[in-house]
């Protein structure tokens, strides 16, 4: 369907269509997905209006600005005045070597059982297009709970505050505040998983590239959705409710500004413009993607570089799910739980539980790497 022939649909018609940038996309039709997914299936598209505002190239730099600050106000008061089942602490840290006159806002959310010391961690980054931080639509309290672990969250920059590498300086920060910080914490730093979804996986498995930069060694990573690249390729993606390409390439365009589709930045800004030599010793992780997720195909390209790099690294796939779909209609609780929905979180559960139960990173990998490097070139 055209996007010129938007206009002359009926009222009823245009509540089952979204019409932006050139294009109308049908994001009710339930025939891509699963069948167990169906009443996970329909978007309000209401809800996406105000994001799609914040990276939409035609919308100016004030505009955005005044909007994002509004929006995230809101988001911010809703939190801190909702009743929680954990206890939630704010910190300012200071800003990660690479931006150090910068702080950081982190939050320290406890479970009410929780150990005194030497605690978990679940470094969880909140996601929403890199230009929306909502931690009240994450399920952030209830995975440190059913995991018995200390949440660390840093509230990062957004793309319409500064572009990259903003939010990942941010991330640094927060991680070497809180490894700096272990005891006042009551955490252990050596059984840190890092996790996050949409843009807040991207961010996970592009922070693990600059921890492992600087020598830090978390337990593994855990994603759903997450992006990779920027750099477009021919996938899947025929439509999305929630994020589709013509999104995602506006929303990294708004993040990465300049260095959009350059080979010049490495994974610490999309995890995919990683070599496998730059793959060799990273995190072990375990990466959940929808089949209508956007870079699907980059995200296996990404997947078979930490497999030539002998790290430890899962991938699932889960036929007729959109983004995001499946995983969080279980974890985060939406909609009547299904067989198949049912199935999906227990799998991202226990992958949850085996990056802290079982300590899967491979240090060999590194130094037999080392040794053949030195074998072949000298020091």
């Amino acid at each position: 369907m055209a996007t010129n022939n938007f206009e002359a649909l009926n009222r009823e018609d245009k509540k089952n269509l979204i019409a932006e940038a050139g294009r109308v996309t049908d994001i009710t039709d339930p025939k891509w997905g699963h069948p167990d997914g169906r009443d996970f299936w329909y978007i309000d598209p209401a809800l996406n209006i105000d994001t799609a505002t914040l990276y939409n190239p035609e919308v100016s730099d004030e505009e955005k600005m005044a909007l994002g600050t509004k929006r995230q106000a809101a988001y911010m008061e809703q939190w801190w005045n909702t009743e929680h089942s954990c206890t939630c602490e704010k910190y300012m840290v200071p800003g990660c070597p690479e931006e150090p006159d910068t702080e950081c806002e982190v939050w320290v959310i406890k479970p009410k059982n929780i150990k005194p010391r030497k605690n978990r961690v679940l470094f969880y980054i909140v996601g929403g297009a890199l230009v929306s931080l909502n931690p009240n639509a994450y399920p952030i309290e209830k995975l440190c709970e059913e995991h018995k672990c200390v949440g660390i969250v840093p509230i990062y920059r957004l793309s319409w505050q500064a572009k990259y590498p903003a939010a990942i300086n941010d991330c640094h920060a927060a991680y070497k505040w809180m490894v700096d910080n272990a005891d006042m914490l009551g955490i252990h730093p050596n059984k840190v998983v890092l996790s996050g979804s949409s843009s807040g996986g991207h961010l996970a498995l592009a922070t693990g590239f600059r921890l492992k930069r600087y020598g830090y060694d978390p337990r593994g990573i855990v994603t759903v959705s997450a992006q990779t690249d920027d750099r477009e390729k021919d996938g899947p993606s025929n439509y999305s409710g929630v994020w589709d390409s013509v999104e995602q390439h506006d929303g990294l365009l708004q993040y990465m500004g300049r260095n959009f589709a350059s080979n010049k930045v490495g994974p610490e800004a999309m995890p995919n413009h990683a070599t496998v030599e730059d793959c060799i010793g990273y995190p072990p992780v375990f990466m959940h993607q929808s089949e209508l997720d956007p870079d699907i195909l980059n995200n296996i390209e990404f997947y078979t570089k930490l497999l030539k790099a002998h790290s430890f690294a899962e991938y699932h796939v889960y036929g007729g799910a959109h983004h995001n779909n499946g995983v969080f209609s279980v974890v985060k609780g939406v909609g009547e739980p299904n067989e198949y929905s049912m199935l999906v979180g227990k799998i991202f559960d226990t992958n949850m539980e085996d990056c802290f139960r079982y300590d899967l990173r491979r240090p060999w990998v590194v130094e037999e790497y080392k040794a053949a490097f030195k074998e072949k070139f000298g020091e």
